[in-house]
């Protein structure tokens, strides 16, 4: 008797997950492919457009002053070679904040479209997953292997297409 109950004890949850219905969902990739994040991250670019130029501007001037250091620095008198060497110090560093001011407004720019893309991803994966009947939805990074039909990536985009 004790046997049969405990594999009937056994049995019952193998039976339960059966049932369930899973999907799986690459929550960057179906924002990254959905329209208004492609729109809203397409502006933040372009807000750091002329930082870009300014940096390229500025590694040009730095790389000529190395070179000039390189060529000439030779037949420069003590004081050329210390006043191109103090330059080249003074760009370095002008390009190095400048680089983490651009990276500063870039990973705030990201934070501000996460903060407004995530409550809308939650809310279009838990449309499909209704839609899909799916009783679990879990992260693909967090899934070593899935069959192709149980991947709502695709769904939960053209959800937050739909969205707007």
């Amino acid at each position: 008797m004790k046997k049969i109950l405990l594999a009937a004890l056994l049995i019952v949850p193998a039976l339960a997950a059966a049932e369930q219905r899973i999907g799986v969902v690459d929550p960057i990739g179906a924002l990254q492919q959905a329209d208004e994040f492609q729109d809203r991250f397409g502006k933040l670019e372009s807000s750091l457009k002329d930082e870009q130029s300014r940096l390229d501007r500025l590694g040009g001037d730095v790389e000529k002053l190395r070179g000039r250091l390189e060529k000439e620095g030779m037949t420069m008198s003590e004081d050329e070679r210390q006043d191109l060497q103090t330059q080249g110090q003074q760009k370095m560093i002008e390009l190095q904040n400048l680089r983490q001011s651009a990276q500063r407004k870039l990973n705030k720019g990201q934070q501000e479209i996460l903060e407004v893309m995530e409550p809308k991803l939650k809310q279009a994966v838990e449309t499909v997953a209704e839609r899909e009947n799916l009783d679990v939805v879990m992260n693909a990074q967090a899934v070593v292997y899935v069959q192709s039909n149980m991947d709502i990536t695709d769904a939960v985009t053209k959800q937050l297409n739909s969205m707007k």
